[in-house]
């Protein structure tokens, strides 16, 4: 016999399947398969770990073989067969089921390896073990024979919660009402048992099935059990909201209060449920009276505060966090809120505070460096500016606050300074290098004209050629500078490598309405700005004043009214008051014209306007 052939589906004789396995024969032939040798290599490596594993577990010890005829090893073996020990016809037994449970599994065969796998559980009292089977039987199906599974593992991890969870899974898939409440009173009356957690565990199991609701019977005999703890009505609330029955979850919240007064779990389910009904009175509502009734609720609370900064009602969160600072100034989430909302809502003095802050709270914090260099930058307190900044040192946000000490520097009026220190910033990547140019370009813009910047961007693209940042804002500058073709060429450069840019379109749309003739072609263009970005208040813009020049009047009122009203823009504020003006409406025009002075009184385009019609 020259080599062993083996089907795993179809059972040898023990001698001959523990000779093959114990004693590594050169070739074993297992069924499928026999036509590669890669297979058949990959399968003898894969049972010599299988064996070394269960070996070890069980105490068998496998001996290599001496002969060097492995036949004979075989032979020897099968004459031998009485003598094994019963212990090793039981390994043999083992390795066979888990094998067998194993290929079959791979193989799709899910109820043969639930079987194989659930005989090698029972053979060698494994937990791990126990526990793949019972998941094999669960994924096939076989809820009877997983729930046997869960029994082993009570007898073998008896200090354990998690057979009887386990147990649960199975007697929900099952049906059986009964044996579900009798497993929980099981699981809850043992000595070391949580109760809260136990009975959520239990209602989440009960809320994944397709019916939730025919579970209910089970819960609220629970709640009978168990009535004079509230974890439990917690618990049958989340059930009956997953059934779709608020008004049992609601009554059995109101109950859960009574038992534990100010309970804020209660508080936060009812928020959540609310929340998701997208009923925004009577979530708020109902959050105002609980902390109204219960101000120490700091769990509530933050979550209130955080909802009402989703809602975009920063005075509103900004009331809440500030109660949460002054309950418990350790509070770093509040603290933070509290001095981003405050510096949002133009509150600096405050937002400083907060910062300062936060900092003692968390000194590695530099995000909060650069809001607070961002402050001092806004009041003119530059020195400040450039000190905060300078303390930033994480790899996360230095070469930000190295970008933004050149800014500092350029509205000090230190121009030169921060063209040097942007040139000696030495870029990682190539996005970085572009910020640099970008940066350069805007100090250069504001500090030496239109002309110099043109330059510098020239030259930047001929260092990063065709990036599409540079090249939008070479295309602002000239058409600026009314370069109309340079300008169109850029654009439709940028459009070719980026044909979902809307800024691109819109800027070509625009300069073509404000520049030229061509209105109909810049229609064209910024319509599709449109499509791509509905709401963008600059896009609304361009599409009110190429309307506006086609004399479109009613459409170019619709439209400029609409941006002014997401963002209070001088340059939307020019073209709104010239359009009212035409129309006669001058007290108006001259009313936007103010709103826009006040946002940006040295914007060029309201100054020119402004010039127009009022010299």
């Amino acid at each position: 016999m020259g080599s062993v052939y083996f089907n795993p589906f179809v059972r040898p004789p023990g001698s001959t399947r523990l000779a093959a396995w114990c004693y590594s024969p050169e070739i074993v032939w297992l069924w499928p398969f026999s036509t590669s040798g890669y297979y058949r290599v990959w399968i003898m490596r894969y049972i010599t770990a299988i064996v070394l594993f269960i070996s070890a577990a069980t105490g068998c010890a496998v001996v290599p073989a001496q002969q060097s005829n492995n036949e004979l090893v075989v032979q020897d073996q099968i004459h031998d067969e009485k003598a094994l020990p019963s212990e090793f016809n039981q390994t043999s037994e083992l390795i066979f089921q888990y094998l067998l449970g194993d290929i079959a599994s791979r193989r799709g065969d899910g109820s043969r390896a639930a079987e194989s796998m659930a005989n090698a559980a029972q053979i060698s009292a494994d937990p791990q073990v126990a526990v793949r089977a019972y998941r094999l039987s669960m994924h096939a199906g076989d809820f009877e024979r997983a729930l046997k599974m869960t029994g082993l593992l009570r007898r073998l991890l008896p200090e354990s919660d998690q057979p009887y969870f386990m147990a649960l899974g199975v007697l929900a898939k099952l049906g059986r009402h009964d044996a579900f409440f009798d497993q929980m009173v099981l699981l809850l009356d043992r000595p070391s048992s949580s109760i809260g957690p136990h009975l959520r565990r239990a209602s989440q199991i009960l809320g994944e099935e397709p019916d939730p609701v025919v579970w209910m019977p089970v819960m609220e005999r629970l709640v009978e059990r168990y009535h004079r703890d509230p974890q439990v009505y917690l618990a049958q609330a989340w059930l009956a909201y997953r059934a779709k029955r608020p008004e049992i979850a609601d009554t059995a919240l109101n109950q859960a209060l009574v038992v534990r007064p100010g309970w804020e779990k209660v508080a936060m389910m009812r928020l959540s449920h609310l929340k998701q009904s997208d009923n925004r009175k009577q979530l708020t509502d109902y959050a105002e009276t609980f902390l109204r009734d219960y101000p120490d609720s700091s769990e509530l609370r933050i979550t209130w505060a955080r909802l009402l900064a989703e809602w975009n009602e920063f005075e509103k969160a900004l009331s809440q966090f500030t109660k949460l600072v002054e309950h418990d100034p350790e509070n770093k989430e509040a603290v933070y809120a509290a001095a981003v909302l405050n510096m949002e809502l133009g509150n600096d003095p405050m937002a400083t505070r907060m910062f300062v802050r936060y900092l003692e709270l968390d000194p590695e914090h530099d995000q909060s460096r650069l809001f607070l260099a961002r402050i001092a930058a806004g009041q003119d307190r530059f020195d400040d500016a450039l000190s905060w900044l300078s303390a930033v040192t994480s790899a996360e946000y230095i070469f930000d606050a190295q970008l933004r000490t050149a800014f500092v520097l350029a509205d000090a009026k230190r121009a030169d300074e921060a063209l040097a220190h942007l040139i000696q910033m030495v870029p990682d990547s190539v996005p970085e290098q572009v910020r640099i140019y970008l940066a350069q370009e805007r100090i250069l813009r504001q500090s030496e004209g239109l002309e110099a910047a043109l330059e510098l961007l020239d030259a930047a693209l001929i260092d990063v050629p065709g990036h599409g940042d540079l090249l939008y804002a070479r295309g602002l500058v000239t058409a600026q500078l009314k370069l109309i073709d340079k300008h169109e060429a850029d654009m439709r450069r940028l459009i070719e490598l980026e044909p979902d840019n809307a800024h691109a379109y819109n800027a070509l749309g625009y300069t073509l309405a404000d520049q030229t003739d061509r209105l109909d072609e810049a229609l064209v263009l910024i319509e599709r700005a449109l499509v791509l970005l509905p709401e963008d208040p600059f896009i609304l813009d361009s599409m009110g004043w190429v309307h506006y020049r086609l004399g479109n009047n009613d459409l170019a009122r619709e439209y400029l009214q609409k941006a002014i009203d997401l963002r209070l823009d001088a340059e939307i504020a020019a073209h709104l008051g010239e359009v009212l003006w035409m129309d006669g409406e001058r007290d108006q025009a001259r009313t936007v014209w103010q709103r826009g002075h006040e946002d940006d009184p040295d914007n060029s385009v309201l100054r020119e306007t402004l010039r127009k019609f009022e010299p």
